[in-house]
C-alpha cells in the first residue's frame, strides 16, 4: 500500500479549494443573472400595464366626451367647448404624469437588474479569490 507525501495532499487540498471556489463562483454569477432575468421582467410587465393604463384612460375620457356631445344633442344645447378643452387638458396630464412613473418605475427595475448581475459577478470574483487564498495556504 503505497503513501502520499505532505507536498501531495498539500496540492490534493489546494485542488480541491480551487474546484470549491469554482464552483461558488458559478453559483453566484448564476444567482445575480437570475435576479437580473427576474428584474428585468418585471420591467417589461410594468411597461406594459403602463401602455393598457394609458390605453384604458384614453378610452374613459372619449366615452366621457361622447357621453357629454349625447347629453347636449338631446337639450337642442352645444357641448362647452371650455369644459371639452379642460377635460382633454385633464387626460393629457394625467397621461403625462402615468407615464413618467411608469419609466421611472421600470429604470428603477433596469438598474436592479445591473446592480444584481454586478452583485453576482463580484461574489463570484470573491469566491475565487478566497479559493485562491485557501490553495495559497494549504500549498504554503
Amino acid at each position: 500500500m503505497g503513501s502520499i507525501s505532505i507536498p501531495t495532499l498539500a496540492y490534493i487540498a489546494a485542488g480541491a479549494a480551487v474546484a470549491g471556489a469554482g464552483a461558488s463562483a458559478y453559483e453566484s454569477h448564476e444567482q445575480g443573472v437570475a435576479t437580473a432575468n427576474a428584474d428585468k421582467q418585471k420591467a417589461r410587465v410594468e411597461a406594459e400595464n403602463a401602455t393598457q393604463k394609458q390605453i384604458t384612460m384614453r378610452q374613459n375620457m372619449l366615452r366621457a366626451l361622447a357621453s357629454q356631445n349625447a347629453q347636449a344633442g338631446v337639450g337642442n344645447a352645444v357641448a362647452s367647448k371650455a369644459n371639452t378643452m379642460r377635460q382633454i387638458t385633464q387626460n393629457q396630464n394625467d397621461l403625462a404624469a402615468n407615464s413618467a412613473n411608469a419609466s421611472a418605475q421600470v429604470s428603477l427595475l433596469d438598474q436592479a437588474a445591473s446592480n444584481a448581475r454586478a452583485a453576482g459577478d463580484v461574489g463570484a470574483a470573491t469566491d475565487v479569490l478566497g479559493g485562491v487564498v485557501k490553495a495559497a495556504g494549504a500549498l504554503g
